[in-house]
């Protein structure tokens, strides 16, 4: 129940004007804003020491305290004010949000402690974010705050009014719509690890009722650890530091006044981002400096052609008309298209022999439209309309590595088929391409005087010297007799010639590569009213219904891999044999499709009593809905993965608002909140798996929490602010198979959210000359990371990983008194606190290369911005 944490800049006249009416643009607005044009109308109360900001939408004017719907908002005073670019960077003044940023193109919402990542296109995130009036699917969401006007967080199932894919909330950006002013501004802001941010605006009528606004912003920053690797595969690509950043985005918005009554907008946004992929530092002895260095500034990273890109445009028309006093509509329409390329490190080594990469390609399009028509009375405000998109969805998903890595894997089965063979009285080997190894397993064996006879050298023991001289011919020949070794016994005929997996170091240095190509047409509709009566002048309820539908047609196709075609045994060749494909490591070859529709009944029931003018209390039971889907990885020999049950929320909420000794503002909500079926990525090793992959399990969460947000004008240019939650949750989870291939039992526990708040200080002290304004906040978060079931030791072994969140930021800026010239000084992470954000699994088993994810150190710097 956090609200525009943006206290003080919605009027921003002259700046040297009393600031009381800062505190409390915490906008609580009701999600009707999404339903109509909406203005902003700035209603003071010269008696009063503290100023409320109200919302028009859909013809009527609301007190943002007297609304009774959870909402936060983080206008684009606060953005500029706290240096913020992506939601990462605001999730803190909102309790019960947050937003990961370890990937532009892969990040994921938390509400309440729900949240979605890796789900993949086959599924969708639980919370559903808009941008501009149009849902954002997952790999799309994550845009810059280019001229934004706000960002809106519904918390709680908003199934009523925003459909499928809001279970746990909505997260709503919406950026400025041109006016009829001249105006705009350049800004340039200059930093630590080289920052180089730039963006301008310009708001221009072309004609009496035409109006025209275009921006760009582009942000470019060197990364924190250098990458020291110098593999040639990467000779002709470029080796990102990691962390580096590089990311421009642009708009352009038209807006045409037909008439009074009629608007119509039309916009184009371009977003193009080409940075170093998600974060990969070794903690394995086979990394830098042994895994000892990973919190240090060098790291090795050789991953070929490591990049995190996606190129993105859309297009948005909206039509708005007001057909009498009563009567409103807008009609929205949008197409999106982006490309997306996640090609990320996955072993933390420069060790050819331990080579792992994966990537995540995306090429997809969504159309979306939206009609609301909207009516307003004395006693009623109602809006009801239909909502329709088409998703177009296209993911390769690649595993790549050396042959080098691939003879490895293949060296521990050998070592288990040798283990059986011989009862353990062979030694292990670490790679069979070590000639020593090879010939002392060999002999050992009994194998090496008859490869010396085949060989024409009788009675000379078999050496490293001439396994090293005779390349792949030692292991072709085991080849073809390790089948019948390995089933003493079974007839010829049944066996396969030769074992194609036992290839030769003459194939070292070129690349394995598996894919799951998956496609998906996705298409959801649904119709909605929601009305809101005035049973009496204190005294409001509000009831809303909306009907969802989704269809999903799915496609899996996993071919042979890439090295299924290469000649690799030679002696096979040479006697006329049929060449045997290597066999898939992870992903087993399929062609399947599949087909679902699921739909679902979301409402809603509200109430609201106006205890005084400045108290007020609300009580609402609202449901959610997020469709079913399909597991991108799950396809197998054994047949088409089932499809995902859809997730159901329901939750009960309270809550008060409300203005104490006209000096502080208090808004605070507690809430129970029940969800089924919340479809949950896990790394996960089954028996059969050779590596952790991705899995999606089903769980059911009961949630019990309550929200705080304090706003204390303790003077006319002083304010203290003060974010946080308290939450309690029971989780019914399945049995699964984690990382390294343990059995997690199937279990239910109860777990507290970790303590965590965000308090802020804002001082507009009147030095005679322009306006000075000093912003400090501090955001903690406690660690709670040893709780997590079924932790692996690794994990364990990094103390990094266990540190409490303690972020201290600061901006100082200065404004002249024409208001047209802006400097501030500011710096994030003012401690320089360091800790481990995340890991990197999938070959910590396998290969024994765990990874970690780490967070930039202290930042600095000046921003100069002009506006005209």
């Amino acid at each position: 129940m956090s609200q525009d944490y943006n206290h003080k800049y919605t009027l921003q006249t002259k700046k040297r004007n009393k600031i009381t009416q800062a505190i409390i643009s915490s906008l609580f607005v009701t999600p009707f804003f999404i339903s109509a044009a909406e203005q902003t109308d700035i209603k003071a109360d010269e008696t009063a020491d503290i100023e409320v900001v109200t919302v028009t939408s859909q013809k009527r004017t609301q007190n943002i305290l007297k609304v009774p719907i959870t909402v936060g908002s983080v206008s684009a005073d606060t953005i500029e004010e706290t240096s913020s670019l992506l939601l990462s960077d605001i999730d803190k003044f909102i309790p019960g949000f947050s937003y990961s940023s370890g990937s532009m193109t892969q990040a994921g919402v938390s509400m309440r402690g729900i949240s979605s990542p890796g789900i993949s296109v086959g599924g969708d995130p639980s919370t559903a974010t808009f941008y501009d009036d149009v849902y954002m699917p997952r790999a799309a969401q994550n845009v810059l705050f280019s001229d934004m006007a706000r960002v809106e967080v519904l918390k709680g199932p908003q199934g009523t009014l925003f459909g499928r894919n809001a279970a746990m909330g909505v997260v709503n950006m919406v950026p400025n719509a041109p006016t009829s002013d001249f105006e705009g501004f350049i800004k340039a802001t200059l930093g630590t690890d080289n920052l180089q941010r730039y963006e301008g605006m310009v708001n221009a009528p072309l004609a009496s009722n035409v109006y025209l606004r275009g921006n760009f912003l582009t942000n470019n920053q060197d990364g924190f650890v250098d990458n020291v690797d110098d593999a040639s595969w990467n000779d002709e690509f470029k080796s990102w530091e990691l962390g580096e950043r590089a990311h421009n985005a642009a708009r352009i918005s038209l807006l045409w006044d037909i008439s009074s009554q009629t608007s119509f907008q039309l916009a184009y946004d371009w977003d193009d981002l080409e940075q170093a992929p998600p974060m990969g530092i070794g903690i394995s002895e086979y990394a830098y400096n042994g895994g000892k260095s990973y919190m240090g500034s060098k790291a090795e990273n050789d991953v070929r052609n490591g990049v995190e890109s996606r190129d993105m445009y859309g297009v948005t028309g909206k039509l708005t008309h007001e057909f009498n006093d009563q009567w409103s509509m807008k009609y929205v329409l949008s197409y999106r298209d982006w490309e997306t390329i996640n090609r990320q490190e996955e072993d933390g080594t420069s060790d050819a022999t331990r080579y792992f990469d994966t990537s995540n390609n995306e090429d997809s399009d969504i159309f979306y439209t939206e009609l609301q028509l909207n009516y307003v009375s004395n006693k009623i405000n109602a809006v009801t309309g239909f909502s329709y998109s088409k998703e177009d969805v296209g993911q390769t998903t690649e595993l790549n590595m050396t042959t080098d890595t691939y003879g490895r894997l293949v060296t521990g089965d050998l070592n288990r088929k040798i283990h059986d063979l011989t009862g353990g009285m062979v030694p292990a080997m670490d790679h069979m391409w070590n000639p020593n190894e090879w010939s002392d397993t060999l002999n050992m064996l009994g194998l090496g005087d008859a490869i010396m006879s085949a060989i024409g050298m009788d009675g000379v023991p078999l050496t490293a010297d001439i396994v090293s001289a005779t390349g792949n011919l030692t292991y072709d020949m085991v080849s073809t007799q390790l089948p019948a070794m390995a089933n003493p016994g079974v007839p010829p005929e049944y066996l396969p010639a030769y074992v194609p997996e036992l290839f030769g170091p003459g194939y070292g240095g070129a690349f394995y590569q598996e894919t799951v190509n998956n496609t998906g047409d996705f298409t959801n509709w649904g119709i909605f009213a929601d009305v809101d009566y005035a049973i009496t002048d204190k005294w409001n309820v509000i009831v809303g219904l909306r009907y969802s539908n989704d269809k999903k047609d799915f496609t899996w196709h996993t071919p042979v891999n890439s090295f299924a075609t290469v000649p690799v045994n030679s002696v096979i060749e040479m006697q006329g044999g049929e060449q045997i494909p290597l066999t898939n490591l992870l992903f087993d070859a399929v062609d399947y499709k599949a087909s679902d529709t699921w739909d679902k009944v979301s409402g809603r029931l509200v109430t609201s009593y106006q205890v005084t003018d400045d108290d007020m209390v609300f009580a609402s039971y609202s449901t959610g809905y997020k469709s079913g889907g399909y597991d991108s990885l799950g396809a197998t020999k054994s047949g088409v993965p089932q499809a995902f049950e859809p997730e159901d929320s329901t939750n009960f909420e309270v809550g008060y608002k409300g203005i104490w000794a006209k000096q502080i503002v208090a808004n605070i909500s507690a809430y129970y909140l029940s969800l089924e079926n919340l479809q949950k990525s896990v790394s996960s090793k089954r028996p059969d798996d050779i590596a952790a992959i991705p899995l999606i399990i089903s769980i059911d969460k009961d949630i019990v929490g309550a929200e705080f947000d304090l706003r204390w004008m303790a003077s006319d240019s002083i304010t203290f602010g003060f974010v946080s939650e308290v939450r309690s949750t029971d989780t019914k989870t399945p049995s699964y198979y984690n990382g390294q291939g343990d059995l997690i039992e199937a279990e239910t526990r109860s777990d507290d959210a970790s303590l965590n708040y965000t308090l802020t200080f804002d001082w507009m002290p009147d030095f005679g000359v322009g306006t000075t304004n000093l912003h400090v906040d501090y955001a903690f978060i406690e660690n709670l990371n040893a709780e997590e079931p079924g932790i692996e030791d690794y994990k364990l072994a990094v103390p990094e990983y266990f540190r409490d969140t303690k972020s201290l930021n600061a901006r100082l800026s200065w404004a002249n008194d024409a208001d047209n010239l802006k400097i501030g000084l500011w710096g994030k992470n003012l401690l320089d606190e360091k800790h481990v954000v995340g890991f990197g699994d999938l070959t910590a088993d396998i290969l024994g290369t765990p990874l970690v994810r780490i967070n930039r150190g202290i930042e600095v710097g000046v921003d100069i911005k002009y506006s005209f």
